[in-house]
């Protein structure tokens, strides 16, 4: 990593988690709920959609502060729902960035009540109109994204398919459907709310973003299940082969090890041709890449 952009990605997580804390503080006066959602939102995340956020932001031109709001309600619904997957009726992990899930280090209730919170402020963060320069119809566009992300045709149908589908049985086109709602989508938000504040930008532009965002999203996936089973549960920071201790599908299940590998060497290189294509520096966004397919945990 080059240290311009060791230098931006710095700047960028020192703003979401001073803009997370900010929130929390102003926005919860329950001290029962502040705390887990404090614990669980500060506690040692990569942080990684935010920076996304930024980063598209960055190659756009778009000045920080005007993403800060879409950069922090992307992070605190990414928290969210890590709350909720680690649920013993859900992915059931005790384990979540290398400390005790929230309902191991609180109760399953609060747990349960404090990813609502999260969910409900992410709403509040991304709906509230503080800039003059970004106008109305922009953060109406926003939180009808998010919740579209989210909903029963998003995240909540993702999860639903997941865990109900019976891995002997499950084909790659069904994998990928349950993926693409359970993490594309939220990674498509990442990259298509910066470009919500570019007045006229393209169809052709959105297009090559879009194209950029869904390999982008599903090799994000890809890795994170690679990870799940080649990595140490200690360097992991949650559970490893989580999956199949729960019996869930994933790429190393239906693929292996091998291919799964050379996909994703295929997937960054698509990537890379995509970023070619935009008239755009994409120095950041090629960074970002390298970040995401190198990470360890």
């Amino acid at each position: 990593m080059s240290d311009k952009f060791s230098n931006f990605k710095k700047l960028c997580v020192s703003r979401i988690k001073k803009n997370i804390a900010v929130s929390l503080k102003k926005k919860c006066s329950n001290p029962g709920l502040y705390a887990p959602m404090k614990y669980v939102a500060l506690s040692g995340g990569k942080f990684l959609r935010a920076l996304l956020v930024y980063t598209v932001g960055k190659t756009l031109k778009i000045n920080l502060p005007l993403l800060d709001q879409p950069a922090t309600a992307i992070e605190l619904i990414h928290t969210y729902t890590l709350i909720h997957d680690d649920l013993p009726s859900m992915d059931n992990d005790n384990l979540r960035r290398g400390k005790p899930s929230c309902h191991i280090k609180f109760d399953e209730a609060t747990a349960i009540l404090t990813g609502d919170a999260l969910q409900s402020l992410a709403f509040e963060v991304i709906s509230e109109m503080k800039y003059k320069k970004i106008n109305t119809s922009t953060y109406l566009k926003w939180t009808n994204y998010i919740a579209k992300c989210l909903g029963p045709k998003g995240l909540a149908a993702g999860q639903y398919m997941d865990l109900s589908i019976n891995r002997k049985n499950v084909r790659i086109g069904t994998l990928n459907k349950i993926y693409n709602m359970k993490t594309v989508m939220l990674i498509d938000a990442c990259v298509m709310l910066p470009i919500m504040l570019v007045k006229n930008i393209s169809k052709n532009k959105k297009k090559i973003f879009m194209d950029f965002s869904r390999i982008f999203g599903m090799s994000f996936q890809m890795k994170d299940d690679l990870l799940g089973h080649t990595t140490s549960t200690s360097v992991l920071g949650k559970t490893k082969m989580n999956d199949n201790h729960r019996e869930q599908p994933n790429y190393i299940e239906l693929y292996g090890v091998d291919k799964t590998s050379k996909i994703l060497k295929e997937n960054k290189d698509r990537i890379i041709n995509i970023l070619n294509e935009l008239p755009y520096d994409t120095y950041y966004l090629s960074h970002m890449v390298n970040i995401v397919f190198s990470r360890k945990y």
